[in-house]
């Protein structure tokens, strides 16, 4: 059975193992450790608790328990104190209280959704984000990089974690027995990018003989990565895992070709998010093996009752981009 580590977090990472799990591969997901926002966010400020939102997503994803406990996990309250707060995020909060540890609580919470997999902390030490911009300003906090507040943002130019945090061992041990890491989808800046700011993270990808694959984002994301065609998405990523920031490391990249329809493209463009330019010419100069597909799913998402936070209604095709990346590895 092939080992897959998906580097990453949130409903892209979600869409990914929802199509995975129909294929012989063990996956396991390294999350970052960093986020900080909506219920998460409000757990972590007062129970002082490990991120629980993109770990409940992650374990949910690798579920094979019944439809109604997996709702359960999921379900967000939308009125009164609870609002915002999902019940998988609170179980994961109490159990951490209970066991001592955010490790002991995920495998609480994997034994009751029935996981096959695994979901690992990329560090077990609570971190801050944050982004210089080009403008010479710093902000910090995860979800302050991912919601911006002004309708156009100086870029980001670097990024940086505090305190410094080594690595999981777990997760290290993960990627050194990985056939294929996956990098995304998700949001490049907030959710991909941050793990590998993680000590030892970068340099136990880069001496491991696993295909390193990155699925390039269907969207933009308005204050991260605006204007960005796919080939920036890459060499972006590449700039953060690479020892020289030149030599292209991604052995495979993965990018959408469908155009979404005219109406799903206005609610996007309301937000300041436009579909990524696919430059597939550009991409080839990197050296990388370049499978250009129509991706994006029929299925349009909608955001649970109670959320507060921006998500993306467009997603990849579960089925599609899963056997994309099995056709990799096997």
């Amino acid at each position: 059975m092939k080992n897959i580590v998906i580097i990453g977090g949130g409903t892209g990472t979600f869409t990914l193992l929802s199509g995975l799990r129909k294929f012989p591969v063990n996956n396991t997901v390294i999350i970052s450790s960093a986020d900080d926002g909506g219920s998460t966010g409000r757990l972590r400020t007062e129970l002082s608790v490990m991120p629980a939102g993109d770990i409940r997503q992650c374990l949910v994803g690798l579920s094979y328990t019944d439809e109604a406990l997996k709702k359960l996990f999921n379900y967000r309250f939308d009125k009164g104190s609870l609002s915002g707060h999902t019940v998988g995020n609170i179980l994961l909060a109490a159990l951490e209280k209970i066991t001592g540890n955010v490790e002991s609580a995920i495998a609480a919470s994997a034994k009751l959704l029935n996981v096959r997999g695994e979901v690992l902390p990329v560090t077990l030490f609570p971190t801050k984000l944050s982004a210089r911009l080009k403008n010479g300003n710093t902000i910090v906090g995860e979800h302050r990089i991912d919601e911006p507040t002004a309708k156009h943002r100086s870029p980001i130019v670097g990024l940086s974690l505090s305190p410094s945090a080594p690595a999981n061992p777990r997760a290290l041990d993960a990627i050194r027995h990985a056939d294929a890491i996956v990098f995304g989808p998700g949001d490049l800046f907030s959710s991909t990018l941050p793990s590998l700011l993680v000590r030892g993270v970068k340099e136990a990808i880069l001496k491991s003989s696993a295909k390193k694959v990155f699925i390039v984002n269907i969207m933009t994301k308005s204050g991260q990565t605006d204007g960005f065609s796919a080939s920036d998405f890459v060499q972006t990523f590449n700039s953060y895992l690479s020892q020289d920031k030149k030599t292209f490391v991604v052995d495979a990249v993965i990018v959408n070709t469908k155009k979404p329809g005219a109406a799903d493209l206005v609610r996007y463009r309301k937000t300041g998010a436009t579909l990524v330019q696919t430059d597939a010419a550009n991409l080839r100069k990197f050296g990388a093996r370049v499978i250009a597909a129509p991706l994006v799913s029929s299925r349009s998402f909608k955001r649970a009752n109670g959320d507060t936070l921006t998500r993306s209604f467009l997603r990849h095709d579960e089925n599609k981009i899963a056997k994309i990346i099995w056709e990799i590895v096997s």
